[in-house]
């Protein structure tokens, strides 16, 4: 047994279809009932006129003026089936073979209607006439115009039923597009655009209760997103204070491994602060999306790192374009923080000595990397991807740095691609988004 299509367009296109053919034998048979029955109906009572007539000018002795026309047969019988008169004198089939009786009877013999009557005969027995009709005479128009009807019908209910077939298809095409628009509107939902929904003022009727529904629920999703970053905020201000406590108490402290040691621990703690502090200022800045110049961006990133690579043992440049860049999507602060995180995870994870290049291109990309072991990536799972530097097993934090950068691409319409320099060592670019917005 077929199976019917899953798609509701393909359901309600099959449902019309089988309709229009339903409707296209069906109604052309059951008018052409109606019609022959008419025209049936017409001819027999026409009949009957004439046969009285004949009948009664038989008795005075005229004849019937419709015969000298030759599209009418008259002929007289008595009871006993015995012809006592017949206009014409030949006539076209075999007047015995009719049925007469005491009964009016209406009929069809091959082309021609026969009706035959009891009459009284001028002797005042019993007889019966006999009228009968050529259907394919010219000058008999019924047939004719059942016919001319039923030719003209065929081709009025054709363009009908074309026309509503091709009515329904642009009416399924137009609602099955609202769906397509609404498909586009919620796969454009995800952590970049929290904010945006499917919007309902396109929609149909029978699709706002599941509208409304879907766009209740991703307001809530939104809130608790949104309460959960100001939440991991606040957590990370509230530990600032007690680490910088805990930083000043240490350097009061004897210089020992142990002191060196809590006070590795207690950098990493702070840098991992930071980061969720970083964190939680993407979903603050994200509805400010505009249009920026990568350029001053990555330099103002540069400027502010100088201090922390230079005391680190490292040394950093920044590389300009040669001719003006193109200013690209994204939010000047939230940019700041990506460059910065990747000049820090470039720091903290090459050995002293290092060399570390920024650069921006023309297309407002840029580009950070390094001459240290370079960075591997496990890709196996793009929503979660894990980076790790080249010479450790698990990076303790350049995997929760990274992924802040390209949380921050998300929002800005970019993308972060990995790869290695040309000395061996880490490059990670930031591909953005030049296309004005709308």
């Amino acid at each position: 047994m077929p199976r019917l299509p899953r798609s509701l367009f393909g359901k309600l296109l099959l449902g019309q279809i089988a309709i229009i053919l339903i409707v296209a034998i069906a109604l052309p048979l059951l008018l052409s009932r109606m019609l022959n029955d008419t025209a049936n109906a017409f001819v027999s009572a026409r009949l009957e006129r004439e046969a009285t007539a004949f009948a009664h000018g038989s008795a005075v002795g005229e004849r019937p003026a419709s015969h000298e026309r030759g599209n009418r047969f008259f002929a007289l019988f008595d009871a006993q089936g015995n012809a006592l008169l017949a206009r014409p004198r030949v006539l076209p089939f075999d007047l015995a073979d009719l049925p007469h009786g005491p009964a009016r009877t209406f009929g069809t013999w091959g082309r021609y209607d026969v009706l035959t009557r009891p009459v009284n005969l001028a002797s005042g027995a019993r007889g019966w006439v006999v009228v009968a009709q050529d259907r394919t005479h010219p000058e008999e128009i019924v047939d004719d115009v059942v016919r001319s009807f039923l030719r003209r019908f065929a081709w009025v209910i054709g363009a009908a039923l074309l026309g509503s077939l091709l009515l329904s298809f642009i009416v399924l095409r137009h609602v099955t597009g609202r769906f397509r628009d609404a498909a586009t509107d919620a796969d454009a939902i995800g952590l970049p655009r929290l904010d945006a929904r499917i919007e309902e003022a396109r929609m149909p009727t029978e699709a706002m209760p599941l509208v409304h529904a879907t766009n209740r629920a991703l307001g809530r999703l939104e809130a608790g997103y949104r309460a959960q970053g100001d939440f991991i905020g606040n957590v990370a201000h509230e530990l600032r204070t007690p680490l910088a406590l805990i930083s000043l108490r240490l350097e009061q402290l004897p210089a020992t491994p142990e002191r060196d040691q809590i006070g590795r621990a207690v950098d990493q703690a702070n840098h991992v602060i930071r980061q969720l502090i970083d964190l939680a200022a993407i979903d603050r800045l994200h509805p400010e999306l505009g249009m920026v110049d990568s350029v001053a961006v990555a330099r103002d990133a540069v400027e502010a790192m100088v201090p922390i690579v230079y005391r680190s043992g490292h040394s950093i440049a920044f590389e300009e374009p040669d001719e003006p860049p193109r200013r690209v999507r994204g939010v000047a602060e939230l940019l700041q923080i990506a460059i910065a995180n990747l000049i820090d995870n470039a720091v903290r994870h090459t050995p002293p000595g290092s060399a570390i290049v920024v650069s921006a291109a023309a297309d407002g990309c840029l580009t950070v990397e390094d001459d240290g072991p370079g960075l591997a990536v496990d890709a196996r799972d793009t929503a979660a991807r894990r980076f790790r530097r080249g010479d450790t097993a698990r990076s303790d934090s350049a995997g929760l740095g990274l992924s802040i950068v390209e949380r921050i691409l998300g929002v800005c319409g970019g993308s972060l691609e990995t790869g290695s320099s040309p000395a061996g060592g880490a490059l990670l670019r930031l591909r953005l988004d030049a296309t004005p917005l709308p």
